[in-house]
């Protein structure tokens, strides 16, 4: 089998879906339909389908067919500390942000011992829904909510994070995040948070909790974030 057939085959195919030919949802050429059209062997049309179902631009649903469908939001925020926005950048998606609430209360258990605060101590609470400009529709991609103890940001309600960089803005006050640690789990995903994110509250979420800590160690800032599992991947890297 021909590794050059292969790839020149899902590029064929690749084409047509990121043109509209084959547009999100359509069903594409069977494999009998595309080996006569490429003059290449089903074997050689199979793996190439395969790559692309991999990459996320195809279904295949035995007994009807190979589907286009979108391909995944590939998230790094496993496996590097940066802000959402420079995430995106690097991509060469246009990040939108959409602030739900931006307000001041005392921490609950959970917060304030993730925040190494006293029980009810006050933390500025920022929640936000994050889209990329044209994917999928323009559904939402990430829903976080954000905590920072208020004796280190006493003036974060006046901030406007719609455009601005959350980690940005931290650093410019001193307080820069250089230390993070990540918890990944699937969770099923909460109704009202379901709803925003704009999925079937049947859908599972990928929850992330994570607290960024100052080089002194000193937690500044604890977040949870849910992705719609479906349209979400990460990518983990590991050195040695």
């Amino acid at each position: 089998m021909s590794k050059a057939l292969h790839i020149q085959a899902a590029e064929y195919i690749r084409s047509r879906i990121l043109s509209g030919q084959y547009p999100l949802g359509s069903q594409i050429p069977t494999e009998n339909e595309l080996a006569a059209l490429l003059g290449i062997s089903r074997p050689t049309v199979r793996q190439a389908l395969d790559s692309l179902s991999n990459e996320g631009y195809l279904q295949r649903i035995k007994g009807k067919g190979t589907f286009v469908t979108q391909p995944k939001v590939i998230h790094e925020s496993t496996t590097f500390l940066t802000g959402y926005r420079e995430e995106s950048r690097k991509h060469g998606h246009t990040l939108r942000t959409v602030v739900l609430e931006l307000v001041l209360e005392r921490a609950s258990d959970q917060v304030a011992a993730a925040l190494e605060l006293p029980t009810n101590s006050k933390v500025t609470r920022l929640t936000r829904l994050r889209y990329l400009e044209g994917y999928n529709q323009n559904a939402p991609v990430v829903y976080t909510v954000l905590y920072v103890p208020h004796r280190l940001f006493p003036d974060m309600e006046t901030v406007d994070f719609t455009d601005a960089s959350f980690y940005d803005i931290l650093a410019s006050r001193g307080l820069e995040v250089k230390h993070a640690s990540r918890r990944l789990e699937v969770v099923p995903t909460p109704q009202d948070i379901a709803s925003e994110l704009k999925i079937s509250p049947f859908e599972p979420a990928i929850f992330i909790s994570s607290c960024g800590r100052m080089e002194s160690k000193v937690p500044v800032e604890y977040t949870e974030s849910y992705y719609p599992a479906g349209s979400s991947s990460f990518l983990i890297e590991i050195h040695r």
